[in-house]
């Protein structure tokens, strides 16, 4: 089982006679085996009053060491730590217990209050039902240390299947697997001929192809290891009036899930500044008529962007539940070089949950902050 690093991680013992324990901890990125010679933090704590148990929480310690990027290349992204423990009593130098731990593997996912804690499933997505853009590569986060099989189907027919084994890399426990493969950094046709070197020239011809036919058209995606076999029911939607957007989060396994919002969309910018008045005249007495009096100065650009979800299944209130507690988000663009990824934060703070019995058709509409202000004010 994975740890999730936004919720507690306790680890410590129960000794009788017990004074104080130090723990080391070593956290690290790459090969499994490649364990650190020095731990990265040493801590002593001491036991109270007439306890027995000394317990160290470590969650805060191991998320410094992992921080999630996202540039539109999908890569697993998470580390491994190991736990060295020494209790003393009062009166010896030598610990009268040690204790070094297994490695485990730490993701920057998170625990809700009222569920168990339990194994790390295959599938790193709570919904079992997709809305994916039409002629687009989506992806379904993996972890493969569960050794599991991903088939993807159409109309009953096998389109493409792939079987994972453990690794014991920590860029590889979570795979970002789509039809395409494991590999892919495009999501559209056009960008997977520009990726190819290649030179994408759109005609009538071939855009009557496109109205014909789909790309990678899938219905049902299966996710099967030890533990049983899970299905999700694929959506395909081609929206012909609006542009959507695509929004990339980290969810609640610490993995990257895309969303895609179909409807409307509108921008907004918002401007904070100061002012002074300034004195103009000049000498004699005169002063120029076409000088500011009034001079705005610290003039910042904040913009933001509504985004409509279009209707969805109540499958998706899990998902939005998990776009709202999300530390990272980004949004992709498409511009006439191929893709923009840029950084997002949720500035909606609330929903409420709908579903088909209490509103007929579920949507939502989210609203955006652009992580960044409209001038380049990076020094």
């Amino acid at each position: 089982m994975a740890i999730n690093l936004r919720s507690p991680y306790f680890t410590g013992t129960v000794q009788p006679n017990a004074s104080y324990a130090i723990l080391g901890l070593k956290i690290w990125s790459g090969n499994l085996q490649s364990i650190p010679l020095d731990s990265q933090y040493t801590i002593r704590k001491s036991v109270v009053g007439t306890s027995t148990e000394i317990f160290f929480e470590l969650s805060e310690l191991i998320r410094d060491y992992i921080e999630i990027t996202f540039n539109g290349d999908y890569n697993g992204q998470a580390v491994w730590f190991q736990v060295i423990q020494n209790v003393f009593n009062a009166s010896s130098t030598t610990p009268i217990f040690s204790s070094t731990s297994i490695t485990q593997l730490a993701l920057d996912g998170y625990w809700y209050f009222e569920e168990p804690q339990t194994a790390t499933p295959s599938a790193l997505i709570s919904n079992r039902e997709l809305f994916v853009l039409e002629d687009n590569a989506f992806r379904i986060p993996i972890y493969i240390n569960n050794n599991p099989t991903v088939v993807f189907y159409k109309d009953g027919e096998v389109i493409a299947s792939e079987t994972f084994s453990s690794s014991i890399e920590s860029s590889e426990q979570i795979k970002y697997v789509s039809i395409y493969g494991d590999d892919v950094n495009w999501d559209t046709f056009q960008e997977r001929v520009i990726d190819d070197n290649g030179t994408y020239e759109s005609n009538l011809c071939l855009q009557s192809f496109f109205d014909n036919f789909s790309i990678g058209a899938v219905d049902k995606i299966t996710i099967s290891d030890s533990n049983g076999i899970e299905t999700i029911k694929v959506n395909v939607i081609e929206e012909c009036k609006y542009e959507p957007k695509k929004v990339t989060f980290v969810n609640k396994f610490g993995a990257l899930q895309d969303m895609y919002f179909f409807k409307k969309s509108k921008e907004n910018l918002s401007i904070k500044k100061e002012s002074y008045k300034a004195n103009i005249i000049s000498s004699f007495g005169t002063y120029d008529k076409t000088n500011h009096v009034k001079r705005d100065f610290n003039v910042v650009g904040k913009e933001s962007i509504s985004l409509s979800s279009g209707y969805l299944s109540e499958e998706y209130n899990e998902v939005f539940k998990q776009l709202l507690l999300s530390e990272k988000v980004w949004i992709t663009n498409i511009i006439e070089s191929g893709e923009q990824v840029l950084p997002i934060n949720v500035k909606t703070s609330s929903i409420a949950y709908k579903t088909s019995v209490n509103d007929k058709l579920v949507d939502y509409t989210i609203e955006f902050d652009k992580s960044f202000d409209t001038i380049n004010n990076i020094r």
